[in-house]
């Protein structure tokens, strides 16, 4: 009767430790896999990251006066720097060249206001700011954290403007905002030609490899961005 029931027993067990193995093997694969898809997310949108510096203007709330200033204020703030842009600067230069200029940007961003009978206050700094992904005309850059000029319009709570300032997708052209083909040479040769076809291929349909890489940047660096928010307001 005993061995009977073992028997019975062992092809159950047997099967038990299969689906146990299979189970315990799909997780440790699947564990491998969210691994790789990080350090790509983190390890591609750095090395864009690093070959870029952003503008980025917020008005104080977002009615329909304030989004006109924040308008004159960019136009403003890119008339002057269209002026002094140093030509043909690298990355660095023109990160130096902005943290020179923050006070400047201020009383520039300031004057506008004034002229339109805003006394809202105008804060300029230079630091790293999270960004959700953006497109401009044939460059569109993942979500992340990106060097910046962050131009905050009294309460700065209202909706934002974003643009490029390295390469000068704005300085070159304010209004189409294009990026000359210099500065997109520039560009290719600092991010190599795969970090540089993620972010001028994604409009490609057809590249299905690309946008799959691309997706897998901005999920994971979204999620990181929402976490750092998160872990922000509790501590």
């Amino acid at each position: 009767m005993g061995m009977k029931l073992i028997n019975k027993t062992l092809p159950f067990m047997n099967k038990k430790s299969s689906l146990l193995r299979f189970v315990t093997g799909f997780v440790k694969a699947l564990a491998i896999v969210l691994i790789i898809c990080i350090v790509y997310s983190v390890t591609a949108q750095k090395s864009i990251a690093d070959n870029v510096v952003r503008l980025h203007i917020i008005a104080d709330s977002d009615s329909e006066k304030d989004q006109e200033l924040k308008l004159k204020v960019r136009d403003a703030i890119l008339t002057h720097i269209r002026e002094e842009y140093p030509d043909g600067a690298t990355k660095e230069e023109t990160a130096q060249y902005l943290k020179d200029n923050l006070e400047k940007i201020e009383k520039i961003a300031k004057k506008v206001l004034e002229e339109n009978g805003s006394n809202d206050s105008v804060v300029a700094k230079y630091g790293v700011f999270p960004f959700p992904t953006k497109g401009y005309e044939g460059l569109t850059l993942p979500a992340g954290m990106y060097e910046a000029v962050r131009v905050e319009i009294g309460q700065a709570k209202g909706q934002n403007w974003w643009c490029v300032m390295f390469p000068p997708l704005c300085v070159a052209d304010a209004n189409s905002l294009r990026i000359d083909e210099q500065a997109m040479k520039q560009l290719k040769e600092e991010l190599g030609p795969e970090n540089y076809s993620l972010i001028t291929d994604i409009a490609d349909r057809g590249n299905v490899n690309v946008k799959i890489k691309f997706r897998i940047i901005e999920i994971f660096q979204n999620s990181r961005i929402k976490l750092a928010e998160i872990m922000r307001h509790l501590f």
